[in-house]
């Protein structure tokens, strides 16, 4: 059984890589954090099973007390100032959620390692933020007439109804805030791993600039393959 069910990582950016066929392949370049499981979540104590991994190192100065406190009483070393949680699924612990396997502990580093032999991972992050935007862009509307007597180039068009009800109904589509969303893509397939550089590339894009963090979860089919590997 695999011992790790998802890594944080950073988006480095998009390159291409020759598959066997001699077919150009457009991939997006991830590299892992520098992270450790800072906490393990118990079915007794959280109601799930899974661990929390911090990542993201900041000066002790730069941290808050709690966070400070709660890292030393772990016996980690190391400060972290972001953390995310990952869940471990019923194929992995049962239903009555025990730990199938004890290889999660606090203060276990992860790297690309611990993706060996994935074939496939599904990717989390947030999209590019695009601000305040209209209809046109956000929504997809299609244009009015460009001509001078038009006056109605880019705008929403009719919002409202007649005196009854007399307001504009909720779930309209409207210019707002556009982007900054969270996104999930599944199966996205692993074209190279680099042990030595932390590198992972995955076929296709991932949303979000470069920079980005994102999570990367282990679909569970295979993490119920047997992990010789």
């Amino acid at each position: 059984m695999k011992s790790v069910v998802g890594l944080v990582a950073k988006k480095v950016g998009m390159s291409r890589v020759v598959d066997a066929y001699g077919h150009f392949v457009a991939v997006t370049l991830l590299v892992i954090e520098k992270q450790a499981i800072t906490k393990v979540l118990t079915m007794e104590k959280n109601g799930y099973c899974g661990y929390q991994v911090g990542y993201f190192q900041k000066a002790e100065k730069n941290l808050n007390r709690p966070d400070i406190f709660r890292l030393r009483k772990a016996g980690i070393e190391t400060l972290y100032s972001k953390f995310c949680e990952f869940r471990l699924p019923l194929e992995k612990v049962g239903e009555q959620g025990e730990q199938i396997n004890d290889e999660i502990t606090v203060g276990k580093t992860l790297d690309a390692a611990d993706l060996e032999g994935v074939s496939f991972l599904n990717v989390s992050s947030h999209t590019k933020g695009r601000g305040f935007q209209g209809s046109v862009k956000r929504w997809n509307f299609r244009i009015a007439a460009m001509s001078h007597g038009s006056k109605y180039h880019r705008r929403t068009g009719s919002l409202g109804n007649c005196t009854t009800p007399g307001r504009v109904m909720p779930g309209k589509k409207l210019p707002g805030h556009y982007g900054d969303e969270r996104r999930t893509l599944k199966n996205l397939e692993v074209i190279d791993l680099d042990k030595e550089k932390n590198l992972v590339a995955v076929k296709g894009g991932v949303p979000g600039n470069r920079g980005t963090t994102v999570e990367l979860h282990i679909p569970v089919d295979a993490l119920t393959q047997s992990s010789g590997k």
